[in-house]
């Protein structure tokens, strides 16, 4: 299975917060090809109080043998067409929501608002 991970999920398991045993699992697979997107970095960055550099980040990618996703002009196209769902405009998540459905991959994510965008997959608990 190929995912990619949501910032909160990354965050999670960058700081040794336990993920729900199902997404722990399917992340601990040797056949699961793990994504996480340059939009993580960006919005990790953006929010000090967080206190996860940019090289951090990228240091915890390749220590969790993950692949860092850049954005592709595809993904764009995807962000341009992906509708607003109730009040839900966080740049951050739109995007990588738009990755997500772009590559045709499951996103690992805790929020609840993800589901309504019918064609995504989510894996959280």
């Amino acid at each position: 299975m190929t995912v990619l991970l949501d910032t909160n999920a990354f965050i999670r398991w960058l700081t040794g917060v336990p993920l729900p045993k199902r997404a722990e699992r399917l992340l601990q697979k040797a056949d699961t090809k793990i994504y996480l997107s340059v939009v993580s970095v960006w919005e990790i960055v953006m929010k000090p109080r967080l206190g996860i550099s940019a090289l951090q980040a990228e240091e915890a990618v390749h220590a969790m043998g993950a692949v860092l996703l850049s954005i592709r002009i595809r993904h764009l196209e995807e962000l341009s067409r992906l509708a607003v769902n109730g009040d839900h405009k966080d740049p951050f998540d739109r995007l990588l929501i738009s990755q997500a459905l772009a590559e045709g991959i499951t996103i690992v994510s805790s929020d609840d608002r993800f589901p309504a965008y019918g064609r995504l997959a989510v894996l959280w608990a």
